[in-house]
């Protein structure tokens, strides 16, 4: 399995991404909302990577955040969804959404999402109800668990990044991701700095 790639961005496209690793072109498909958090050609990016294998294809599906990742396997692992769907889905709907309109059983919500029909909508409420319902309970759990002093900086930085022309809803994201992914703690100044390159 190969569960992230690291490299320099040779060729990029909405749906499609070729990343130079060790002197090795993968080519990755990914939804337009990776693309859109993707730095420019020829400078580094981690993805976080799904390998779908089947007897005639090898693709490797590449996501900005992990939460797509979960996502996206989750959705290709209901009757009826394959990857181009579960990627049309990533595409034009935020992670949130989707989750919240299969948890709230919302099928008209659900069938707004191109490639969705009224089938597909009532399997996805079915087969992945009970996974979204422990992964939105887990988020919130985690949410509140952490000490006020985390909260209070990653509040300070996008406050902070809001004042310097970034839209909230963009630097809320971004904050929250880089604050996740980094090794380690990070000052008020270096989150700020960091979420920057994404923004």
């Amino acid at each position: 399995m190969i569960d992230f790639l690291k490299g320099k961005i040779e060729t990029k496209f909405p749906t499609y991404v070729i990343l130079e690793v060790g002197g090795v072109g993968y080519g990755v498909h990914i939804p337009i909302s990776t693309y859109n958090f993707l730095p420019g050609v020829n400078e580094q990016v981690t993805l976080h990577t799904f390998l779908y294998v089947r007897e005639d294809c090898l693709h490797l599906y590449g996501f900005y955040s992990n939460e797509e990742k979960e996502l996206f396997e989750m959705l290709i692992s209901t009757s009826g969804v394959g990857p181009r769907v579960a990627l049309r889905m990533l595409s034009a709907t935020p992670v949130s959404r989707i989750k919240e309109a299969i948890n709230e059983e919302d099928i008209p919500q659900l069938m707004t999402i191109p490639g969705v029909g009224k089938k597909t909508a009532q399997r996805l409420v079915i087969e992945l109800k009970e996974k979204i319902g422990v992964s939105l309970t887990a988020k919130k759990t985690e949410e509140t668990a952490r000490a006020p002093d985390e909260i209070e900086l990653i509040n300070d930085a996008i406050s902070a990044l809001v004042s310097l022309g970034c839209k909230r809803v963009a630097a809320v994201k971004v904050v929250k991701e880089r604050y996740v992914a980094a090794e380690q703690a990070l000052t008020l100044e270096e989150l700020i700095k960091e979420a920057l390159k994404y923004l």
